[in-house]
This record gives C-alpha cells, sequence and structure tokens, in this order.
C-alpha cells in the first residue's frame, strides 16, 4: 500500500520526505509534521511468540490490507488506494489489480524511515555499475538514464529468545610422537607426527539473543539482501501511516512461524559455537545437543529500499539500495566478449612468458 495524504495547502499528494520527521508536497513544498511524543514508544515493544500463535486473534494488533501477488516473481505488494493499473516493481510486470484481496496482517510495530532519496540511490547505482568488471557497454550506456528505482519497504521480523542447552561431545588434545621411516634411499629416518587424544565430555551452556533479523521477503535474493546489512534498528521509530506516504510496502510472505525456525537455525549456530568454546582443548567434536528457548518474542519491523529492477537482452535484473546507507546490492549480466577477449589476452601473457623462458633458458 501507499497511503495518500492530502496537502493541506493545495490539495495534492504529500510524501514522506526522506531524512525528515515531515511530509512534503511536490508542488507547493508546503510540509506536514510527523507528530509523535516518543518515537519509539512501541518500535522496541516485544510480543510474546507463543502466546501469538496459540492466540492469534487476540496476541497483536493487526491491519487490513488490499494486496495483490505478482504473476511473475510472486512479491505480495500492497496497493494504492483506488489503484486501477500497477507494475510489480521487483520485476516489472504488469499487476493484475482485479485479482487483489483484502488480508488481516500483523502490524508492524516499527520502521526505520527513508533517509536518502531516490537521486542519491540513482547515483549510487550508476557509481556501482561502472566498478562492475566484464560489464556490457550497453549496460553502463543504459544506467545513465535509468529513472526506475521506487521506494519500497520491506518485511522483516526480529526474534528475542534465552536459551539453555545441554551437549555430549568429545575434546580433542594433540599430542605428538616421533616416527622412524626409511627415505627413497633406504636411509633410516625420524619425523614428528602429531595425533590427536579424544575425552568424552558433556556440559551446559546458555545464550541469549536479542534482535535476530529474518527477511520476510522472498521476492528479493537473499544473499544481496543480508549484503544491505547492517541496519541502524537503534534508530527505529514507532511505525506510523504517514512514513509510508509515497512510497511502496511489501506484505510479509514469510509468515511468523516459518521466520522463527529460519531464526532458530541461526541461533543454533551459535549455541554450537559456544559449545565448542565450552569444549575446549585443540579440537571439538559435538555429539548431540538439546536446547529449551525461553521468553520468546519478536517483532515485525519495515525496513526502507530503493528498488529496481531493468531488463537487459530480455531478462529481468534486480537492484536494491540501502534507504539508509546508501549500500547497493543487485544482480548484473556479464559481457562474454570481454571475458573472452580477457582470457585470449591472458593466454597470450602465459604463453609469451613461456616462450621467453625456453629460449633463454635453453
Amino acid at each position: 500500500m501507499s497511503l495518500n495524504v492530502k496537502c493541506t495547502s493545495c490539495g495534492a499528494n504529500v510524501a514522506y520526505e526522506p531524512g525528515t520527521a515531515h511530509l512534503t508536497c511536490q508542488y507547493c513544498h508546503h510540509t506536514i509534521d510527523i507528530r509523535s511524543a516518543n518515537l519509539a514508544e512501541h518500535a522496541n515493544q516485544e510480543l510474546d511468540l507463543n502466546q501469538y500463535l496459540h492466540d492469534v486473534e487476540h496476541a497483536a494488533p493487526k491491519v487490513e490490507r488490499n494486496v495483490v501477488s505478482c504473476s511473475g516473481c510472486g512479491a505480495t505488494t500492497e496497493l494504492k488506494a483506488n489503484a486501477v493499473s500497477g507494475i510489480c516493481p521487483f520485476c516489472e510486470t504488469p499487476l493484475v489489480i482485479e485479482q487483489s484481496s483484502l488480508q488481516s496482517l500483523i502490524k508492524p510495530a516499527g520502521l526505520l524511515p527513508f533517509a536518502i532519496d531516490k537521486k542519491v540511490a540513482t547515483d549510487n547505482f550508476k557509481t556501482w555499475v561502472s566498478s562492475l568488471w566484464f560489464a556490457p557497454n550497453e549496460l553502463k550506456k543504459k544506467s545513465a538514464s535509468l529513472d526506475h528505482f521506487k521506494g519500497i519497504y520491506l518485511p522483516f521480523w526480529t526474534y528475542d529468545s534465552n536459551t539453555d542447552s545441554h551437549y555430549n561431545g568429545q575434546r580433542g588434545t594433540y599430542y605428538y610422537v616421533d616416527v622412524s621411516y626409511r627415505d627413497k634411499e633406504g636411509n633410516s629416518k625420524t619425523r614428528r607426527e602429531r595425533r590427536t587424544s579424544w575425552t568424552s565430555v558433556s556440559g551446559f551452556v546458555s545464550q541469549s539473543f536479542d534482535d535476530v533479523l529474518i527477511p520476510a521477503t522472498s521476492s528479493v535474493p537473499e544473499d544481496k539482501l543480508n549484503a544491505l546489512q547492517p541496519w541502524d534498528l537503534g534508530d527505529l521509530v514507532d511505525y506510523k501511516d504517514e512514513y509510508i506516504s509515497g512510497y511502496l510496502c511489501e506484505s510479509y510472505s514469510t509468515d511468523l512461524k516459518m521466520g522463527y525456525q529460519q531464526a532458530k537455525v541461526i541461533m543454533d549456530a551459535q549455541i554450537r559455537d559456544a559449545i565448542r568454546s565450552d569444549i575446549g582443548g585443540d579440537e571439538q567434536r559435538i555429539s548431540s545437543v538439546s536446547t529449551q528457548y525461553h521468553q520468546v518474542t519478536f517483532k515485525h519491523l519495515l525496513l526502507p529500499t530503493w528498488v529496481s529492477a531493468y531488463r537487459y537482452k530480455r531478462k529481468v535484473f534486480q537492484v536494491l539500495v540501502n534507504a539508509r546507507t546508501g549500500e547497493v546490492q543487485g544482480e548484473r549480466p556479464w559481457s562474454w566478449v570481454k571475458i573472452s577477449a580477457a582470457a585470449f589476452s591472458v593466454a597470450l601473457v602465459v604463453g609469451g612468458l613461456a616462450y621467453w623462458y625456453q629460449v633463454t633458458h635453453y
């Protein structure tokens, strides 16, 4: 959804101005303040996960959104009020507005407002393209006129938990022995070899996790989205409709329970690191781990990105810009002509060096 707020001066639509605390009319430049006595009164409020999963109707605040799923990439985008047509911002596929539906979703607790505007995002993209090795020349020319960036709030979950883990395993301690052997000429020699002595161990570790961040979108490549980090979650503000005025929002496609399972994978990896440290020694083997999760809580957040999908030789490539830091991540085409030319040049250099070596040494 993109909220439509009217200018109190001229009646045109106003939009949130990146890096500020107000809405701005692009026609008469009138501003409307986003009032908040406490910017993060609710943004950092944790909700009990188990309570929500067992009492889904009452445990968390809800909002109703009109959403439509893209037939091209599956993204679930919240529609503008009175929308009659649209283009998917993730893959440029036309949206079938008639197939939209009203959904009841968990209300975001907080968000990070846009801090950089579209011009900065576009300039950063152009710099990124110019830095790409083996990029087609046509792409660099096309980037000079690219103006397809759309401001989109992407959905995320965060999870907190205290954990208690009992484990069984083995501690490996290095020791060294002298081993006799004969060389190729039959001479008797001695070398020092490292061996490992293993001792069975068991123990207990406790860990606390705060704001394990899980993307709730499947519309962008996970590795690219993770590479946009870090996010300055310490600067969260309470969710207000005014902050999304003029921008798009994607509804979460990864539900709360599925997100928690992904968060546990991240937690479990850190728990196993803590167990290895607790085992000590030179090497560690973990045979079994039993973990109890306590006081598990969650938040639903919106994080700001500039997204562009551009077509090159009939293929769609996606670019993301962190709207807080300006970090650019994206997919890119390759110029196989340039790659082949570079490989041929390397082969020529290697062949030349080999020829020179033969001439000068034989």
